[in-house]
């Protein structure tokens, strides 16, 4: 990523210069090598030392691939700076490329998670939130999501991922059953997200020694999605028709026109065409919306979590902060107006 500084009315301050972090927010950029403390101006080169800061809530990571297994050990949230298309996680070292320990409230947005185990792995307790996120060319599952015990349930929030080409199911469900007491699964609200050219499910919902009956503690609720292309079926026989959970009416299935095409590697571009059926086709209501106010997009690039890299990822630049030298403007004077913003 190149900043580039310019002062004609209109102020691209480098992010060099940028306002120092607060005592809760560090930043992660590996270009800038060993030794960093975490701030806007000397970052962490790895994300992992960002999540293990003391004083960490957030951790902002620029673009590059992180060649890392990560193991998220309290709540905090984790942010691509520009997106899945330029930020990627990648756990071919090890196991699983995220591994969230129980009880943690996590978020992971705008990242690209590849190459590892499973790329996300929710245990049994804990909520997160996935947004915005390519989950893909995982060894088994691209995000798993489990309920082992009859007390306790994770919870998870994914909207507006795409879930490609990993070697089990896209989204996998484990639900427990025990003897007497019924089956036990997580809770998963999952609208806008594209489940495609996975080896398994698009969506798997499995529960060890299933039996007929009720489920307790979780709930699924699924909408606006797409899933196309998936080899065991789009979804497990206790989703759809004929299932115990819906797919969601508004789903469908159908090619989602990426731009970088039908290949389903992880280095493509899974922005979509212009004429792609993804595009508006995700859930309605403002808080859903485009960064541009249109009906969200289903798919990576699309919502309100995608406001920072919403254009081109070719285009430049994307302004981020703008302020006014001064309150009060009298009529016929004139004043500064400075912002922040990267060119790729």
């Amino acid at each position: 990523m190149k900043i580039t500084t310019t002062l004609l009315g209109l102020a691209l301050v480098g992010l060099a210069n940028a306002t120092q972090s607060r005592a809760d927010t560090v930043y992660v950029n590996q270009r800038y090598g060993p030794g960093g403390n975490g701030t806007s101006n000397a970052p962490y080169n790895m994300i992992q030392l960002g999540i293990n800061d003391a004083k960490s809530s957030d951790v902002i990571v620029y673009p590059g691939t992180y060649m890392e297994n990560l193991s998220v050990n309290k709540s905090i949230r984790i942010v691509g700076y520009d997106g899945p298309h330029t930020t990627a996680i990648d756990g071919s070292a090890g196991s699983n490329a995220v591994s969230i320990a129980r009880g943690q409230t996590v978020w992971l947005m705008g990242l690209k998670i590849s190459s590892g185990l499973n790329g996300v792995y929710q245990p049994t307790e804990g909520t997160l939130y996935l947004r915005n996120c390519v989950i893909c060319g995982n060894r088994t599952n691209g995000v798993y999501v489990e309920c082992r015990t009859s007390t306790v349930s994770p919870t998870l929030y994914m909207d507006n991922c795409i879930c490609v080409n990993n070697g089990g199911s896209g989204l996998y469900i484990y639900g427990y059953y025990q003897v007497y007491s019924g089956q036990f699964i997580p809770t998963v609200r999952a609208y806008n997200n594209i489940l495609i050219g996975n080896t398994g499910f698009g969506l798997e919902l499995y529960v060890y020694n299933y039996a007929s009956g009720g489920f307790n503690l979780g709930d699924i609720t699924l909408d606006y999605n797409d899933y196309v292309a998936n080899a065991s079926g789009n979804y497990s026989s206790l989703i759809g028709p004929g299932g115990r959970f819906s797919a969601g009416a508004h789903s469908f299935s159908g090619p989602p026109e990426f731009v970088g095409g039908s290949a389903y590697a992880c280095n493509q571009d899974y922005r979509l065409s212009d004429t792609s059926m993804c595009r508006n086709a995700g859930a309605p209501g403002v808080g859903w919306l485009n960064p541009d106010g249109t009906v969200n997009d289903v798919g990576a690039y699309g919502g309100p979590g995608a406001a920072t890299f919403y254009t081109n990822p070719n285009d430049g630049p994307i302004i981020r902060n703008v302020t006014i030298d001064q309150g009060m403007v009298p009529k016929g004077s004139t004043f500064t107006i400075r912002a922040t913003g990267a060119v790729r």
